[in-house]
């Protein structure tokens, strides 16, 4: 039985990556010049998938990089924690070197190290809290002093980057990591996030110790085009036929998104014998609409009336929402209450409200959201 062409619901690289060449040589050019990079798009559009791309296709004896995710951590002691055990898991090869690692890198901390055979796949490492808010500086100077004394270059990758405003005393912890990471001559740092607002109030606004760090891209949508003929060419390698038409089709209705692409893909193809029709790809649509239609009911039972009034409006490709006419006929309360909800909306990611436009992050909330509150 042959394997789907598709990935979805997980990074996605080699044959499986779709494009970015402008994105990737972009990067590139940044980490061989040692110029940070801040990267911004929606959830599982690929930003994660972009950057483990570049890894594969940059990473040497000399480039190392370290990939760190803030989703799940909480607490400023957690984040050290894990910062390190990346960084030396990027950067140190040899068993000798994680043994010696407390003595060569480390002056005022004794980091307690356990791993196992394969110390790059496990490895453990602890620091006494007490010792770290003594000497902050030596754990975030750490990717810069293992890449002086190896000769390496490292490229520290932190994803969801936005999450460090969930922290305690956040601003300070900015202010020390910006203080330490702006003097870092062998070391890139790739920052990206999901959350737009959040991640441009950090690096946009003055007053904030991460105003204009780096190189700041907002990630676009990967063209129709280069969709279509991805689409065409993993149906063919398995034997099987998609026109032109039906491949846009599917691209359209996943809203260019690039997990809903391969996902509904992966539908499609599963349903196909021979040559895709029409009513495989609403079968595939209606498979995706019901895996994840408990989530949506989730969503909007957690939404107040005037936000679920907020989506109506969206879905209506209205844009004026504090105008009297809007507000009225969507029942949107006053010109305050449209203002909390759009900013409740964006922070579940949920709408994205962007100048005079706004859409829904997800595509096919969208199209259950308009089956189901918009008869």
């Amino acid at each position: 039985m042959k394997a789907s062409p598709f990935r979805f619901g997980k990074v996605v690289t080699g044959e499986y990556f779709v494009n970015r060449k402008d994105e990737i040589k972009r990067i590139q050019s940044n980490i061989g010049s040692n110029i940070n990079t801040i990267l911004i798009s929606p959830r599982r559009w690929g930003k994660s998938s972009l950057m483990q791309q570049i890894a594969q296709k940059t990473a040497d004896r000399r480039n190392r990089f370290a990939f760190i995710d803030f989703y799940n951590i909480r607490t400023e002691e957690e984040f050290y924690n894990v910062y390190a055990r990346q960084v030396l898991k990027a950067s140190l090869t040899k068993t000798e070197e994680f043994l010696n690692a407390g003595k060569n890198f480390f002056r005022s901390i004794i980091p307690q190290i356990a791993f196992s055979i394969d110390p790059a796949h496990d490895l453990a490492i602890r620091f006494n809290w007490d010792e770290i808010k003594k000497s902050k500086k030596e754990i975030i100077d750490l990717p810069e002093n293992i890449a002086k004394k190896k000769n390496i270059h490292l490229i520290v990758c932190i994803d969801e980057f936005q999450n460090i405003a969930r922290l305690n005393n956040y601003f300070h912890i900015e202010e020390d990591l910006r203080a330490c990471w702006q003097q870092h001559k062998h070391v890139a740092y790739c920052l990206y996030g999901s959350k737009r607002h959040m991640m441009l109030d950090i690096f946009n606004q003055e007053s904030r110790p991460f105003y204009r760090f780096g190189d700041l891209i907002m990630l676009d949508k990967i063209k129709k085009k280069n969709w279509i003929s991805f689409i065409i060419k993993a149906f063919s390698i398995t034997g099987k036929i998609v026109t032109p038409e039906m491949a846009e089709k599917i691209v359209d209705f996943a809203g260019n998104h690039p997990d809903y692409i391969q996902q509904l893909c992966h539908h499609v193809w599963s349903l196909t014998e021979h040559k895709v029709n029409e009513n495989a790809i609403q079968n595939a649509i209606d498979l995706v609409l019901s895996s994840n239609s408990i989530l949506y009911q989730e969503t909007c039972e957690g939404l107040s009336s005037t936000q679920l009034n907020l989506l109506r409006a969206v879905a209506s490709n209205e844009s004026r929402f504090t105008s009297h006419l809007v507000m009225n006929q969507y029942g949107l309360g006053t010109p305050r209450n449209v203002f909390k909800n759009k900013l409740m909306l964006e922070s579940k990611e949920i709408i994205d409200f962007h100048a005079e436009n706004s859409y829904f992050v997800d595509p096919f909330f969208e199209y259950w959201f308009k089956k189901i509150f918009m008869k």
